[in-house]
């Protein structure tokens, strides 16, 4: 699997190298929202950070809010809008309203836990990350969640305190003929969250290097 979501692996790296991470997932949205339920945006203790909550809309906010909860070890639950009176200031004036919920890896998300759901992904394995925003009860599971399985859909529970990240593997896109067209359509593919490989028997054409 090679696709541009890697939020879960770099918090991983970010971890065990020493620098710290947390997680941001963006847990509920409402009118004009630039990324879907389940984004999630990684943030080391150095001001790193790799993915997207917003479009770029209130990242910077968020980076903020993230190295406080490595400082702390404490989840936190973050909401922009534009009823808020901050909402110009940290970008979000596109008419919509977001829940961002962040977690430091190793004292709010356990790193097993985040191990194991690394391992599945790379494995192409279907699995649900499970999350009481409440009690701080986390959970991987591959049974239940038929349906947010099907529909790739992460979301609340109707409990409105558990969170379930669905990931379920990138789907593939076979690209036959290793031209020119290929060379810009698979990075493209990788960019929309597809799975790209590349068919052509003709080794000038399918080589590692083009």
């Amino acid at each position: 699997m090679n696709t541009t979501d890697t939020a879960p692996e770099q918090a991983l790296e970010w971890h065990r190298a020493g620098k710290g991470a947390a997680l941001a997932t963006v847990v509920e949205t409402w009118g004009s929202a630039p990324r879907r339920v389940g984004a999630q945006l990684v943030v080391s203790g150095e001001g790193e950070m790799q993915g997207s909550v917003s479009g770029g809309c209130v990242e910077g906010a968020v980076v903020l809010e993230a190295m406080d909860a490595l400082e702390t070890g404490h989840p936190v639950m973050l909401e922009y809008g534009v009823s808020d009176g901050d909402a110009f200031a940290v970008g979000l004036a596109c008419g919509g309203t977001i829940r961002v919920y962040v977690e430091p890896v190793g004292s709010a998300m356990a790193e097993d836990i985040l191990d194991n759901l690394v391992a599945a992904r790379a494995a192409r394995t279907p699995i649900a990350y499970e999350v009481n925003v409440k009690t701080g009860q986390r959970r991987l599971t591959s049974n239940g969640h038929t349906q947010r399985f099907a529909r790739d859909r992460s979301g609340f529970e109707d409990d409105a305190q558990t969170f379930v990240a669905i990931h379920n593997p990138p789907l593939r896109l076979a690209v036959v003929g290793a031209v020119h067209i290929a060379q810009a359509l698979v990075p493209m593919a990788r960019i929309a969250g597809y799975d790209p490989f590349v068919i052509d028997p003709r080794e000038a054409f399918g080589s590692h290097a083009r």
